[in-house]
């Protein structure tokens, strides 16, 4: 089950059962003589209580839910387990402490699932000096894409996520799709620090123009791959090049700046509330290492603060679940868009959680591929 939103001014009135509904709960709050619980700053005192799953999912998704939650089915924590933790490696032994994950997940159950479900070649590339990862449908381009690739930026904080998080965003598009999907393995902190991952975004964004033209260039991302994508589109439109002809931002939006050291994100709703429930918000508070140093009010890391530039973002699709910590940024960035009269297209899952998609067994992830494989068909040229 999904929120669809393709216009926020659709939103304006309740219906009247709802109004009544509200109503009724607040006349039985007065009668119970609740206590205040907003404070004058806004602040809300939000007393325990229990949260279950969400009464609109499936069977089948909570049984996938139920499943995930078995730490020796996943794949992803398996693979985090099985080598030395980045936290205490040091920085000139990361390569191969993410190689000894990569190896690991791609022998999980899991992953043999999934190429199994999605039929796929997958051949590593070096394009404009960076690796990448080719995917390509093992039935064939589809005759309609023929002239169009996507190009995926994974996920994983700007600190992992190499040959895991890109092939899980990357596989089931490719053959959903049945396009061509260029990864690209950017490089990660600690090693690197920014600007390091959109340079190489740019490198590879250069050598696909040579084959295709930008138009029917589509660039997608989750988490940080998505902050980085809406960083790369800052780029190329500081330094005027063509912008590709639609983009992705899922499970992260363009990014806002709260002041020089910290991001809006940390301290929005969405934030504090799945913060609350996964008992990570004070995790949530630490800066990424990736911006180490650097000032965070810069239209290059977060150019939502800067209208004029994502005044220019072509066609975007967002997509997000009700129970991802960075919800509200991808919202924000709809609602932005929106109101720059930028055509942006909101996908929200109800009862998901971050990058939730990552999982082929979901109802959910299903859908979203085919959502995304629609937008991209729609919004790239054929040329």
């Amino acid at each position: 089950m999904r929120a669809h939103i393709h216009d926020a001014a659709r939103i304006v009135l309740l219906p009247l059962c709802c109004v009544m509904s509200l109503t009724g709960v607040l006349e039985a709050a007065t009668r119970n003589h609740l206590p205040e619980v907003a404070e004058p700053s806004g602040t809300i005192q939000v007393p325990a209580f229990s949260l279950p799953e969400s009464s609109f999912l499936t069977p089948e998704t909570r049984a996938e839910l139920h499943r995930q939650r078995i730490p020796s089915l996943d794949a992803f924590t398996t693979s985090a387990n099985a080598c030395k933790s980045q936290q205490a490696t040091q920085p000139e032994e990361l390569a191969r402490t993410r190689d000894c994950q990569a190896r690991t997940f791609q022998a999980t159950p899991f992953y043999r699932n999934l190429r199994a479900r999605y039929r796929v070649t997958v051949t590593s590339e070096t394009m404009g000096g960076v690796p990448t990862e080719v995917v390509v449908p093992e039935a064939g381009i589809a005759p309609a894409n023929l002239s169009r690739v996507l190009i995926n930026l994974h996920g994983g904080s700007f600190s992992a996520g190499s040959r895991t998080n890109s092939q899980v965003e990357s596989i089931p598009i490719a053959a959903v799709a049945g396009i061509k999907v260029i990864s690209i393995d950017y490089r990660l902190a600690p090693e690197h620090t920014f600007p390091a991952a959109t340079a190489d975004v740019v490198a590879v964004y250069l050598e696909v123009l040579k084959h295709y033209p930008p138009r029917s260039v589509g660039l997608y991302g989750c988490s940080a791959g998505s902050a980085l994508a809406a960083q790369s589109l800052a780029w190329f439109l500081q330094h005027d090049l063509p912008t590709p002809g639609a983009v992705g931002l899922f499970c992260f939006g363009a990014g806002r700046a709260l002041n020089a050291r910290s991001e809006r994100w940390v301290y929005s709703d969405s934030a504090h509330i799945v913060g609350a429930l996964t008992g990570t918000y004070d995790q949530l508070l630490e800066p990424l290492p990736y911006y180490r140093g650097l000032n965070l009010r810069n239209p290059l890391i977060n150019p939502g603060d800067y209208d004029d530039i994502m005044s220019r973002f072509p066609a975007t699709l967002l997509i997000s679940g009700t129970r991802d910590y960075l919800l509200s940024s991808v919202v924000a960035t709809h609602a932005q868009l929106t109101r720059l009269g930028v055509v942006a297209d909101l996908h929200v899952w109800e009862g998901m959680s971050h990058a939730f998609f990552y999982f082929p067994d979901l109802p959910e992830s299903r859908e979203a591929y085919n959502v995304i494989a629609h937008f991209f068909g729609q919004y790239l040229a054929q040329d």
